[in-house]
């Protein structure tokens, strides 16, 4: 059963309302926050609506709203990187030596990990925290760390 409209508004205002708790209202939190929940809402359907999701999401923004807890800690680092990520020119012109190509390469390369990083994070504790597009790389990075066992490393047969 898909949502209704209403349900999706209401949603949106949920996390809007509880994240700025969380970030406090700071200003440039607070316009980063906006941004990637925006391009969250606009540009997965309806389809990807999930309520338990959403409620996850809710509960994680209230504690961190509460207290100066790894939430609220977790948060922040978020918001940080999604700050940087929207600077592209601040980020390029810290790398004076490296060439354009390799300035490009670099950044990907981090902010891919960074992606991958928040994908498991909603993965695994079942959030639904914005992402960014990821790249092909950093999507054969993730199957390649669904299949790892964590305990373990690599599954071995030992004969």
């Amino acid at each position: 059963m898909s949502p209704d409209r209403l349900e999706i508004v209401r949603s949106y205002r949920n996390l809007y309302r509880h994240a700025l708790r969380a970030v406090q209202y700071s200003s440039p939190a607070r316009y980063t926050l906006k941004s990637h929940l925006r391009l969250a809402y606009r540009s997965n359907g309806a389809e990807a609506f999930n309520s338990t999701r959403i409620g996850n999401t809710l509960l994680f923004l209230q504690h961190a709203a509460e207290e100066r807890g790894l939430e609220h800690r977790m948060l922040k680092s978020l918001l940080h990187v999604w700050w940087w990520q929207a600077q592209p020119r601040v980020c390029a012109n810290s790398l004076p030596t490296a060439s354009s190509q390799a300035r490009s390469e670099i950044g990907s390369s981090a902010f891919g990990h960074f992606n991958v990083t928040v994908r498991l994070l909603n993965e695994s504790m079942q959030l639904c925290l914005p992402e960014r597009g990821l790249n092909p790389q950093a999507i054969r990075e993730l199957d390649h760390w669904k299949q790892v066992q964590f305990f373990g490393g690599h599954s071995q047969s030992h004969a």
